[in-house]
């Protein structure tokens, strides 16, 4: 089992290695999510960064469609078992609709790997690779700040024997620079 003084050092090794896009990211987040059937004891915390990507367009006339590639940061966990923990990394492609200024919805697809012991006890995720959809709304509050509520589906594809799915939603909170 992985303790959280490795996942934090895994945390600090991936902010290190990334850090130019980190740095230069136009938007910054966490959220906590847990899953929705089967084994509800699940949480997902994760930090997220976003930068945009060249492709944008107006779609009749009011529609901004936009790109983003969000680089995610978490730890999946099991509550109430001690030392039941995996940390993970991803990157994903996004768009994002904006029907209104303060109101946007958000589509991803993407991957990632997940580092220490992806069996949990009463789901086993197979292996390190995924692949992430997220579905969600986005709201702006504030100047520079908003929240999140993300549907997020995490798979291996049946590559490995075991293939436990994660479905979670996800509240997150966000900043724009």
């Amino acid at each position: 089992m992985v303790s959280i003084k490795y996942m934090l050092g895994i945390v600090v090794f991936f902010l290190f290695l990334f850090q130019p896009p980190v740095a230069a990211a136009t938007e910054a987040g966490g959220g906590c999510a847990r899953q929705l059937w089967d084994n509800t004891d699940l949480l997902q915390y994760e930090m997220f960064v976003r930068e945009p990507l060249p492709y944008k367009t107006i779609v009749a006339d009011t529609l901004l469609v936009s790109s983003v590639v969000e680089l995610g940061i978490g730890i999946i966990r099991e509550s109430q078992v001690e030392h039941s923990e995996v940390g993970k990394v991803s990157l994903m492609p996004e768009l994002v609709l904006r029907p209104y200024d303060r109101i946007h919805y958000l589509v991803g697809l993407g991957a990632g790997l997940m580092a220490g012991e992806t069996k949990f006890t009463k789901h086993d995720l197979g292996g390190p690779f995924f692949l992430a959809s997220k579905l969600g709304l986005r709201l702006l509050i504030g100047k520079g700040w908003g929240l999140e509520y993300i549907y997020y589906h995490q798979s291996n594809a049946g590559i490995y024997e075991h293939n436990a799915s994660l479905n979670m939603l996800q509240a997150a909170i966000f900043s724009t620079f």
